[in-house]
């Protein structure tokens, strides 16, 4: 896999682990990889190094500059950024590059409107990548397990400066609110401590952001948005298209949580 491909498709599958990332680790991962060259790595001397290093970078300083917005750099956050190097495969050299953006991101001096300028130009037609950057700073973000208002303020003006509206950042927001307390589950489950709750005792707010709707949406936008969701996430449809096995496994994860979801906000309106 090209490094674009295994960065979509790896960080999507690793931000979002579990059911809620499987439609962008494999269809936002199989989109990229159709569209460049075989084994392309992070030598930055591609048609697309000059996108590729203003990513790489501009990930690495924001993350760094996230990191460090309460006074100290925790070692929730630490892991955080290690993780993310360590699914990308750097080597030893790219690592340490990383490291020194991260370091240079947590300087008073940093720019961070500089960064974001420099990203939203080079990348200024991949709405894709955009979002994935987004992603990856709202789970630096969340490392610790809550969102202090002066990482959601930077957040906020994150998602203004490559042209999210407020209503993409609430629903980033409270898709990472929601997938927190799934990871917290999944966990105690593998401790055997208590058993996945049914859709009665789902958050309703998560229900929405599961669905990818607000709670005003109407009970026909609410089907809608179910069979769309549940086309997309189909089992025998990701079978039939060759992937993998973990994935399918992944996709039956997911229709579940969106059954559920649907089931939820059903029994609260009464369809």
């Amino acid at each position: 896999m090209n490094i674009w491909g295994k960065l979509v498709g790896g960080f999507f599958g690793f931000l979002l682990a579990g059911p809620l990332g499987l439609i962008f680790g494999i269809l936002i991962g199989h989109l990229f990889d159709r569209g460049l060259h075989q084994n392309q790595a992070w030598t930055f001397s591609s048609t697309n190094s000059v996108a590729q290093q203003v990513f790489f970078d501009s990930t690495f300083l924001v993350m760094g500059h996230i990191a460090k917005l309460d006074g100290r750099v925790s070692e929730a956050e630490i892991q955080a950024a290690r993780a993310i190097m360590n699914r990308l495969g750097l080597t030893e050299t790219m690592r340490q590059k990383a490291i020194d953006l991260f370091n240079q991101g947590k300087s008073a001096s940093f720019n961070l409107e500089n960064s974001l300028q420099k990203l939203a130009h080079a990348c200024h037609r991949n709405k894709v990548l955009l979002r994935l950057f987004v992603e990856i700073q709202m789970q630096t973000a969340f490392a610790e397990g809550h969102l202090t208002s002066k990482k959601q303020h930077v957040l906020q003006k994150i998602c203004h400066y490559l042209g999210f509206a407020p209503l993409n950042f609430a629903f980033f927001e409270h898709l990472f609110n929601f997938e927190h307390a799934f990871r917290q589950q999944s966990s105690h489950q593998r401790q055997g401590y208590y058993h996945t709750p049914p859709s009665s005792q789902l958050n309703l707010k998560d229900a929405y952001a599961i669905l990818g709707i607000s709670e005003q949406a109407s009970t026909l936008e609410i089907k809608k948005a179910y069979r769309k969701q549940m086309s997309q996430h189909h089992p025998d449809k990701l079978l039939s298209k060759g992937l993998p096995e973990e994935m399918i496994k992944l996709a039956t994860e997911k229709t579940q949580k969106i059954k559920a979801a649907y089931d939820r906000i059903c029994a609260a309106k009464g369809i």
